[in-house]
């Protein structure tokens, strides 16, 4: 076809597609009326685009033209080739459509047998290997979510050389198709944005953004439910600075060939159709969640109207529009849409990201709520309304009655979110300003001071001689209340500590205190080789700790006058701080010689401490606590058992002179799946913020090759949404172990691999640490305990009640076994004084068996990890995460000492199925990085795991031929709660 032919063909393409089916063909015939090859051609395009019903995305023009451009034969030709061949899974059984990001098939998962669609990617796709692994790399993230208003990623594999995405299989159509340029009725919009929102909550939770919302990436099933699809899968990395990704952006809007409807990377992947992108999105911004909800906005829009929101005939218009127009109101569009909806909309679409709505919790629940409020409108709604005020009528006295005996409601707390990070870069710490008008907080990558009204953000300079990747900062310390702004809200105190340990590493002897101005400039360093805790109201003095915890201290404002206030004894570190309201007391905790703790507090100006006894009888009071300006004591209560965390505010009034109670304990919240620490105040006491930790175990299926050297396709197992730590094999290898809370408490489960559900071994007492015995009959595991020591389990493998074995001493314990032939299994203890732990064997039947070596411990260090080899012969153990790591022999032969080539901050580790190596986990900033570590301690990478916060395992099977593979990442952020 001729090149003017063609600009033809393009312009009705473009003009058509927002048409419906009856709409384009009177179009075209109308466009059309003697000129059959051009009318021909436009609906192949206009087939092509939509030929996979949404389980593809709509190609660009020009790659759609060459999909109907190829010869016909081949491309049969290819499908035969591919249609009924058997892969190691998956047999494909029909085509279900084709078009510019790859070719769908229906299919037969044979393992599980269960019908799924498998999306094929284009050639030039797998022929880009870093295009590749970004693609394998979201593909992944998004296969761990598991919503019902998400559709689901089962795997992603290959197929002589072709790779390919698994993914539900699902009947009916796309939200465009049901839109079909007409209004949605009321009710049925917002049953649809209620889950769809939902859906969107749950994604933003483990950190993936979608960047592509729009009503074709929408699926309605049958029953009314909405599937949001790809759902990660063309979120790849951002050009690697903003200019890049700017210049990216105009030269393609000054292409007169590009197609208005999508935006290609150089890869050629989409990363959003410009239809329904975000201002930030268009100018080439750094993007977070809220992208997403303009997008939803601008769906939404649409389902109201039955129009786009936006109207442009090429990129450059849209996108103009997009920046610098505003929509038609809802209303005068469809005046039957409520108004409360046309306000949720025009919020949703601002053009300020800090204007609009937050977070998909907060339009979910603005929806949720107008749903409910429209169904109680409805006249039967009314007729059962005035029915059951008659009810009310007659049970009111009762009612009033049993008020008086049941406990008063907790109150309507006002919440906001402040931030809006992913896992992969959590929020680490924050504390509001006295005045209430600033946010200062630290991520994985800086320090960052936020004005609260209005959203503006500024990262703090980092001082000279410091570089990003050197320093963690830290507002507040160790999770306790983040009192650290001055009283005139223009400076706080930081502490910076070395970005290669974690946490857990941090003391006072590699950190410095920094005071950082609201005005501008670097942090000015106050003092070394400590750690601030809080900022006296009144008078500004700065408490910090020195000489590892153990000196409590006062400075003032610029790190002049410093005295001592109090010394503890080698073994009793300080633990945490606070200052009372009137500046004139602290309280802070302190560790004993067994390994407890007691807080304690003290006047400032000298004067007996007193401890706060009352505070034992608080029950689980999760970390440290906070007096506000009022007099009240605010502290969080962990509720033991539930992984994730589960932690609510709670409030008292104690006496910091005496110790005593003066009020009665009283509940605030009642929240699941969370925990708070870093807690402050304005100076008022009316606002709190606080950091939400939100916590979840992943567990991930991979393949060994190389001798453990390379790991291929790691793929979430199993596919759940609780908390599923796979902690061991059965001697058999056909079975995994799994620590999982499906049923709210924590227990151990048993899974097949070729199995979708898990059989239940111990649902009640489970501790932590389960191994299962290399005779295949039992599994090993540590009770709930208490200070007193931990009970050693012994549960059937094949079910049934669990019985005790004996109890291990007090202190942490770790239990290990080989495989078979080996029958050997042993736990490692601490001994009375904690400077060794000594290793014994545990018999299943007969308990705690002979001791079998023993190795000392650091007294600098409250850490320690070992394993057992497969054949029960020597041990692995390490006593600092600095390393190095011990092979011990079982039968008396000389240590061998590994040290870990580039690598420090050593965390969990186990043996290869051969012995020859160690799958070993290392910490550097904001990830957690898995490594082959042979016995000579050469390292190689084999997988990253961004966001990890706590303990990554990987454990070989028996045969070795697979690695499973456990993280816990959190998600954390600064919430702000009123009214209290």
């Amino acid at each position: 076809m001729e090149p003017e032919r063609w600009r033809r063909v393009r312009e009705l393409f473009h003009s058509a597609l927002n048409l419906t089916g009856d709409q384009r063909a009177a179009f075209l015939r109308e466009k059309c009326p003697d000129d059959d090859e051009v009318r021909k051609e436009v609906e192949s395009l206009l087939s092509h685009e939509s030929s996979a019903a949404g389980f593809i995305e709509s190609p660009a023009f020009d790659i759609v033209a060459q999909l109907v451009a190829k010869d016909d034969a081949n491309e049969q030709n290819a499908d035969q080739n591919l249609v009924g061949r058997i892969s190691p899974r998956f047999r494909l059984l029909d085509k279900l459509g084709s078009g510019g990001m790859g070719v769908v098939y229906k299919a037969e998962d044979t393992k599980l047998r269960r019908s799924v669609a498998l999306k094929f990617l284009p050639p030039e796709l797998s022929r880009d290997p870093q295009a590749l692994e970004r693609f394998q790399r979201e593909a992944y993230a998004a296969s761990a979510l598991n919503h019902p208003n998400i559709c689901t990623v089962y795997d992603v594999d290959e197929a002589d050389g072709q790779p390919f995405i698994a993914m539900e299989l699902l009947e009916g159509q796309t939200l465009e198709r049901r839109i079909g340029a007409q209004p949605l009725p009321t009710a049925e919009l917002l049953e649809l944005a209620v889950q769809i929102s939902d859906g969107l909550k749950a994604a933003h939770a483990r950190g993936i953004i979608h960047r592509d919302i729009k009503p074709s990436n929408i699926f309605v099933t049958p029953r009314g439910q909405p599937k949001i699809l790809d759902f990660g899968l063309a979120k790849l990395e951002e050009p690697e600075t903003p200019d890049q990704q700017q210049s990216i952006s105009e030269q393609q809007l000054a292409d007169p060939e590009w197609h208005p409807n999508l935006i290609l990377t150089r890869t050629g992947m989409a990363i959003g159709t410009a239809g329904y992108m975000s201002p930030e999105q268009i100018r080439g911004e750094e993007l977070d969640v809220r992208t997403d909800l303009f997008s939803f906005g601008l769906v939404l829009y649409e389902m109201a109207t039955g129009q786009h929101a936006f109207k442009g005939e090429t990129g450059p218009e849209l996108q103009n529009a997009i920046i610098e127009d505003m929509p038609s109101p809802v209303r005068h569009l469809n005046p039957t849409v409520p108004a409360k909806l046309e306000n949720i909309i025009d919020f949703a679409i601002k053009k300020d990201r800090d204007a609009r709505y937050q977070s998909a919790a907060e339009i979910r629940a603005d929806l949720a709520a107008l749903k409910r409020a429209q169904e109680l409108s409805s006249p039967i709604r009314r007729w059962l309304l005035a029915l059951g005020t008659l009810v009310v009528l007659l049970v009111v006295g009762a009612s009033l009655w049993l008020a008086k005996r049941q406990p008063p409601a907790l109150p309507e707390l006002k919440l906001r979110q402040l931030t809006v990070n992913s896992f992969e870069n959590r929020v680490t710490s924050g504390a509001i300003s006295p005045d209430g008008r600033y946010l200062a907080y630290a991520d994985i990558n800086g320090m960052y001071i936020k004005v609260i009204q209005t959203g503006e953000t500024r990262m703090v300079p980092v001082p000279s001689g410091l570089n990003s990747k050197s320093v963690q900062w830290e507002i507040g310390s160790g999770g306790s209340p983040a009192a650290i702004w001055f009283p005139d809200s223009t400076r706080f105190v930081a502490n910076a500590h070395p970005a290669a340990q974690g946490p857990a590493l941090w003391g006072t002897e590699d950190t410095n205190i920094w005071v950082v101005s609201i005005f501008g400039g670097a942090p000015q360093k106050l003092r070394d080789k400590a750690v601030a805790y809080a900022v006296s109201p009144v008078d500004s003095l700065i408490a910090f700790t020195t000489n590892k915890g153990r000196e409590l201290w006062l400075m003032g404002p610029s790190g002049e006058q410093a005295r001592k206030i109090l010394e503890t004894p080698p073994a009793s570190p300080i633990l945490g701080m606070l200052l009372t309201p009137d500046g004139r007391r602290i309280v802070y905790g302190q560790e004993d010689e067994a390994g407890g703790g007691k807080v304690l507090s003290r006047n400032l100006e000298g004067g007996p401490e007193v401890a706060l006894s009352a505070l034992s009888d608080l029950k689980n009071v999760d970390d440290f606590s906070f007096w506000l300006p009022d007099g009240r004591f605010l502290y969080s209560v962990r509720e033991p058992g539930d992984i994730p965390d589960k932690c609510n505010f709670w409030t008292t009034r104690l006496d910091p002179r005496t110790g005593q109670l003066i009020d009665k304990p009283k509940r605030l919240s009642d929240w699941t799946g969370s925990c708070m620490s870093y807690v402050s105040a304005t100076a008022e006491g009316k606002r709190v913020v606080f950091l939400k930790g939100v916590g979840h175990i992943t567990s991930y299926l991979a393949d060994v090759q190389a001798n453990g050297r390379r790991i291929l396709k790691p793929r979430h197992f199993p596919l759940s949404e609780s908390s599923d730590g796979v902690a061991d094999w059965s001697a058999d290898g056909k079975n995994v172990i799994l620590a999982s809370n499906r049923t709210g408490n924590f227990g151990i489960y048993k899974q097949a691999l070729n199995e979708e559900t898990a059989q239940p071994l111990v649902t009640n007492g489970y501790g932590r640490n389960p191994r299962a015995t290399p005779d295949g009959n039992w599994i090993l595991y540590l009770g709930a305990g208490d200070s007193a020591g931990e009970p050693v389990m012994r549960a059937p493998i094949r079910g049934g009640p669990s019985q005790l074995l004996f109890t291990a001493r007090p202190g942490k314990s770790l239990i290990s076994c080989a495989r078979p032939p080996s029958e050997m299994c042993a736990i490692a203890e601490p001994n009375e004084d904690r400077k060794q732990v000594i290793i014994s064997t545990v018999d299943p039947l007969k308990g705690r068996g002979p001791e079998l070596l023993r190795f000392p411990l650091d007294p600098n260090e409250n850490w320690w990890f070992w394993d057992l080899s497969p054949d029960g012969a020597r041990v692995a153990a390490t006593r600092s995460p600095a390393g190095p790591i011990y092979i011990l022999s079982v039968r008396g032969e000389s240590i061998r000492e590994i040290k870990v080539n580039g690598w420090s901050n050593l965390q969990e580790f186990s043996w290869a199925a051969d012995g020859r190596g160690l799958f070993l986990v290392a910490g550097v900033p904001g990830k957690h990085v898995l490594l082959h570590v042979d016995l000579q301690g050469n390292a190689r990478v084999l997988w990253e795991n961004a966001g990890a916060s706590g303990e990554t395992l990987a454990l070989p099977s028996p045969d070795g031929r697979y690695l499973a593979i456990q993280s816990w990442v959190t998600n954390g952020n600064l919430w702000m709660m009123e009214n209290f």
